[in-house]
């Protein structure tokens, strides 16, 4: 018993407190998954029922972590981030929530805004009932909600409850209103919430309050808080979901146990549930996506907008979540069972070959001198083995553009740092010192760059000169296409047929290579791949397949299959 009691010592971190946070576009399934986590009980489905999902070992590693994750099952409770902002618009006077509702529709009278105030669910709302001072204290960062008194207690579960139904009724009667208003409105609220700290019709033209980037989370982590002292320190919790990759770092910073989860779904079968359920037009969609990329044109916005695109880049577990067929979530629940359980026990079961080649990916791009983006890739045989690895750089024997700097190409003039257009071209150094000249007192008066090496983008700056965005003038190669170059340098057999793996999306002219180079599989992260499905890869008689990567990466990678002890020697003590 006393080595048993050992074991359960060892794991007992994983076993307390698992806090996961979901990720994903609109309408690729975070709310559905936190559904799923939410069951008091589940059945995973059997081998038979995933349509050959799992293939060779794989089918062997499922088969291990779903009896486990059956028998050590806990619901999650869930936190939604669309919830934590119900709060917020309920705290507006009512003018001011008329006037932010109208702000963010396209075709709405104010006098329907008006009437949906005063009349619908937000005049029902449950800060009749007494919970306002409770509501407040959750707000009130600067103060600690008193657990230890049993109404606070009772009253903090009732709130969670009734604010999860008034979500819902609001959303239908925002949609009422007008299609697609409730996204609008909860975006904007969003984008509010981390420009100035709170719900305002106006916040655009408001002071930017840098602290206010994490007065979402910091809400969200009240509540985290709340509810393990409600349960005794004992609890599974998961965030649907996360939208700004700043607030996933507050959480990453914070919690060894926290991991950041993308559902990603295929385009098509996406787009096809948003139009059928949600009945959103290909132009709402459109916006939709673009919103949720990190586009737009306001400032500060790589730090207030949604950024789902960024959220899917750092995120430590990728799950695949197909569409195609209604009510159909097996392959979904699969991968949750397989997660969970390395969650609750690392080093279960060893990685899929899929995760393994991606992590050395993933590794690789760390080496790019990029300062835009690290991107990392792979080329290997039809059975997975690697023939080449790249990133995105320079050539060979060009400096990285991350080891030189703005103040080097002004003053320096190294001829082997710096080329003959960016040390001779009238027109590029004008612009550069433009650059220069902005940057330069900043730079001096701010203890932020004491150190420093300040880069630059040749990219940008050449660009800004026509103001054109031609991707031909950057100095790096891309991570593929390095990749692919290693093998003409260094030789390669076996690739007709083989898989090339890279840690974003293959741009149009990366495809085209590997469209070339018979390569079958194409496996990738970022679910954004522009034009490069419909143009390049959907053509032809050979064309490769585009898959999107499932598993768990980076540290999630160490973290889930790194066993705490050998499984032999666990076995053996809990067998004495």
């Amino acid at each position: 018993m006393a080595e048993q009691k050992f074991i359960s010592e060892l794991f007992l971190e994983n076993n307390q407190f698992i806090l996961v946070g979901l990720t994903g576009r609109t309408g690729s399934g975070c709310t559905t998954t936190a559904n799923i986590l939410e069951s008091k009980s589940i059945a995973f489905p059997e081998l038979s029922g995933l349509s050959g999902f799992y293939k060779g070992l794989d089918k062997r590693r499922y088969s291990i972590v779903k009896k486990f994750a059956e028998e050590h099952w806990e619901n999650f409770y869930s936190i939604k981030v669309s919830d934590l902002i119900s709060i917020y618009l309920l705290l507006l006077p009512t003018v001011k929530l008329t006037s932010f509702i109208y702000s963010c529709g396209e075709n709405i009278a104010k006098k329907s805004c008006e009437s949906l105030v005063r009349k619908g669910v937000l005049s029902k709302s449950f800060l009749k009932e007494n919970y306002s001072d409770v509501i407040k204290q959750l707000l009130d960062h600067h103060s600690e909600i008193d657990f230890s008194d049993p109404k606070i207690t009772r009253s903090f579960i009732r709130i969670l409850q009734l604010v999860r139904k008034f979500t819902r009724d609001l959303k239908a009667e925002l949609n009422q209103l007008e299609s697609g208003l409730y996204v609008s409105v909860y975006q904007s609220a969003g984008k509010s919430i981390r420009r100035i700290g709170k719900v305002d019709a106006e916040y655009e033209s408001k002071d930017f309050i840098p602290s206010s980037v994490f007065h979402l989370p910091e809400t969200i982590n009240r509540v985290i808080k709340s509810i393990r002292k409600v349960k005794n320190e004992r609890a599974y919790i998961v965030i649907d979901a996360i939208r700004n990759p700043y607030e996933a770092k507050f959480f990453k910073d914070r919690y060894a146990a926290f991991h950041l989860v993308s559902i990603n779904a295929p385009d098509e079968h996406r787009t096809r549930y948003l139009q059928k359920l949600h009945k959103f037009s290909p132009e709402q969609i459109k916006k939709i996506d673009d919103e949720e990329s990190g586009k737009g044109d306001s400032e500060y916005k790589h730090l207030t907008n949604p950024n789902v695109k960024k959220c899917i880049e750092i995120s430590d577990i990728h799950l695949f979540n197909p569409k195609n067929e209604y009510d159909n979530n097996n392959v979904l629940k699969a991968q949750i069972a397989w997660y969970i359980a390395l969650m609750q026990h690392p080093g279960l079961i060893s990685p899929t070959s899929m995760e393994r080649v991606m992590q050395v990916a993933y590794t690789v791009k760390l080496n790019s001198g990029c300062i835009s983006r690290q991107v990392g890739a792979v080329v290997t045989d039809s059975d997975n083995s690697i023939k080449s690895v790249g990133w995105n750089d320079v050539a060979q024997g060009q400096v990285p553009c991350a080891m030189r700097s703005i103040d080097g190409l002004i003053n320096d003039f190294h001829s082997e740092t710096y080329s003959h257009y960016e040390r001779n071209n009238e027109k590029f150094r004008e612009k550069a010192r433009e650059f220069y000249d902005i940057f330069k007192p900043v730079i001096q008066q701010s203890s932020s760059f004491k150190g420093r090496n300040i880069s630059y983008c040749f990219k940008d700056i050449h660009n800004s000169i026509d103001n054109k965005s031609n991707q031909v003038h950057t100095r790096a190669l891309h991570a593929e296409e390095n990749a692919f170059l290693q093998l003409a340098k260094y030789g390669g057999v076996g690739i007709v047929g083989g898989k090339l793996y890279t840690t974003a999306s293959p741009c149009e002219l990366c495809a085209k290579k590997a469209y070339q180079l018979g390569i079958s599989e194409v496996v990738f992260i970022d679910p954004y791949p522009g034009i490069t499905q419909d143009h390049i890869i959907n053509i032809g008689t050979m064309p490769p397949k585009l898959i999107q990567f499932r598993g768990a990466i980076g540290k999630a990678y160490h973290r889930l299959y790194e066993q705490i002890i050998p499984i032999k020697d666990e076995l053996d003590y809990m067998l004495k």
